[in-house]
């Protein structure tokens, strides 16, 4: 009997400590397309390198299907983008910057031209002084594009 249970308890363990939790994230059920973004700041051409890395982080998650026209659109405006020093060192000296981007998005069914939602993303990095402002833009992109997925994956 004793062997029995024995049995039965390593048999019991064994199950319970192979069982595995796991999440895969979701994929969102149409195809997009993005549209330039609106720039309303005095940083030019902010709005072109934005929408690239914008493109670039959506294609390379690879949850949401790209396609021109796509059956949704996505739009949005810049409205405000900040450099602003962060750190500094014991002589005075900028170590670090903060990016800071205030924007707007709508995504819109292009079928029915009916806006599913509005919303505001404010999104920034703090970055090394030496290093290059277009790493930072990509870092901020790639939040927004994480925001923008949570939205929009939320709603299916």
């Amino acid at each position: 009997m004793n062997r029995f249970f024995a049995f039965y308890a390593i048999l019991v363990l064994c199950v319970v400590s192979s069982c595995t939790y796991s999440f895969k994230s979701g994929v969102f059920p149409h195809t997009l397309s993005i549209a330039p973004l609106e720039n309303q700041t005095q940083n030019a051409d902010i709005e072109r390198i934005l929408t690239d890395e914008l493109l670039d982080a959506f294609i390379k998650d690879g949850r949401v299907r790209m396609e021109s026209p796509g059956d949704f659109i996505l739009k949005g405006i810049i409205t405000e983008y900040t450099r602003q020093p962060s750190a500094y060192n014991s002589s005075g000296d900028i170590e670090e910057y903060r990016l800071s981007v205030k924007s707007r998005f709508s995504l819109a069914d292009t079928s029915k031209e009916e806006v599913e939602w509005e919303k505001g993303i404010d999104e920034s990095v703090v970055y090394p002084a030496e290093e290059d402002e277009t790493v930072a833009i990509s870092s901020v992109a790639e939040r927004i594009k994480n925001s923008l997925l949570r939205i929009m994956l939320d709603i299916w």
